[in-house]
């Protein structure tokens, strides 16, 4: 059996979400085949908040991505009626040398953004809960914040199908049709079903090498723990109205406010070990916990006794150079791949969707895909 739209996309994560979205607004016929449900715990898209920040150190690239993506993020927030991009502020902390944090004043100050640095009394006296002794200063740019990440992908989701196209959940891509005429003609799902599309599009996170192993994409999925944990006491203390999300560069830990459940949410950004979804255990290692506990006792003391606690592990899919890769497959004109988001891309979820919904219909777009082409690899075909 086979179906035909004008775009196939695998994974339904935020890329593949928010390509058929804008594709929809262009009046495409899309189907999008998701292994899982939408928001699958094991994907990098998969939680109930990601980070929206615009700090990348001297890296001003990103950081007009980001500017960009949030004006995007803000339309999508209309088209969907719902809260999507809470701007609680981003602090990031300098708790070693201190140079990152620097280069993000100075970057975002230079493109004229809003943001202050505050010595750690100054950041003390505007949030309390903040150990002064842990840190030499902080970083504060308020238009960073948080992005409902189930929300988003529902959002997507739900306004793609409004306008006829399909989102297919426990829909598992086991085979990419190619031949040497027309490079990709179709794929072919567990079932023995066959979709086939004008265009396709692979954005599958960290089963996209797996998946794509005919062209040896060098995409390594690594083992990403974090934990939801509920304040001991005050809780009133860390909601975000008093309590932004935290970063410190030099420890890898990042925080976010209670924001689910009287939950807050801890993780470590520093790449884990190598793994695939599926392999392994699922629970964090007991080392995890205690090195958060570590990190907390000295930056937030109060929070450090916690004992309610639910532990999870996502799937980063990182590139050498952690940049990303939106480029076309070498033999197939009518197929793209996104993938390699290496832990920081659902920020630029809206931005890529709308790049690769006009390469997909136009063969270009307005963003500077230099950093995110293919051919900075040396590819080795299987």
């Amino acid at each position: 059996m086979k179906t035909n739209y004008d775009v196939v996309i695998v994974g339904g994560g935020v890329a593949g979400l928010s390509t058929a979205y804008y594709l929809m607004k262009r009046g495409k016929r899309v189907a999008v085949l998701e292994q899982y449900e939408v928001g699958n715990a094991f994907g990098a898209s998969g939680d109930h908040g990601r980070v929206f920040r615009m700090t990348y150190g001297k890296d001003t690239f990103y950081t007009d991505l980001a500017v960009r993506s949030l004006a995007l993020w803000k339309d999508v927030q209309k088209d969907a009626r719902e809260e999507l991009y809470m701007p609680i502020g981003v602090l990031d902390l300098a708790m070693g040398p201190g140079q990152y944090e620097d280069q993000c004043y100075q970057a975002l100050k230079g493109m004229g953004l809003p943001v202050s640095k505050w010595s750690s009394a100054e950041t003390h006296e505007r949030y309390r809960i903040f150990n002064p002794r842990a840190f030499k200063f902080a970083v504060h740019h308020p238009d960073g914040g948080m992005l409902w990440a189930q929300r988003a992908l529902n959002a997507f989701a739900h306004l793609a199908q409004s306008r006829g196209s399909r989102v297919f959940t426990k829909t598992r891509v086991t085979a990419v049709l190619r031949n040497k005429t027309d490079g990709v003609y179709g794929v072919r799902d567990a079932s023995g079903k066959v979709y086939e599309g004008a265009s396709y599009l692979f954005a599958a996170g960290a089963w996209t090498a797996d998946l794509l192993n005919a062209y040896g994409l060098p995409i390594k999925p690594t083992r990403q723990e974090l934990l939801y944990l509920r304040p001991p006491n005050n809780q009133g203390r860390y909601r975000p109205a008093h309590c932004p999300i935290f970063a410190s560069v030099a420890k890898g830990f990042y925080g976010f406010p209670v924001h689910i459940h009287g939950f807050m949410k801890l993780g470590d950004h520093k790449k884990g070990k190598p793994g695939k979804p599926g392999q392994g255990t699922p629970e964090i290692s007991p080392g995890f916990e205690k090195n958060a506990r570590l990190f907390l006792r000295k930056l937030i003391p109060d929070l450090a006794g916690f004992s309610e606690t639910e532990g999870k592990v996502c799937y980063y899919d990182n590139t050498p150079d952690d940049d990303f890769i939106l480029d076309r497959l070498p033999d197939s004109p009518n197929a793209w791949v996104a993938a390699g988001f290496s832990g920081h891309g659902f920020k630029f979820g809206s931005l890529v969707g709308k790049t690769l919904a006009d390469l997909l219909v136009d063969g270009k777009t307005e963003l500077n895909q230099q950093r995110f082409r293919l051919t900075r690899f040396k590819l080795k075909e299987k």
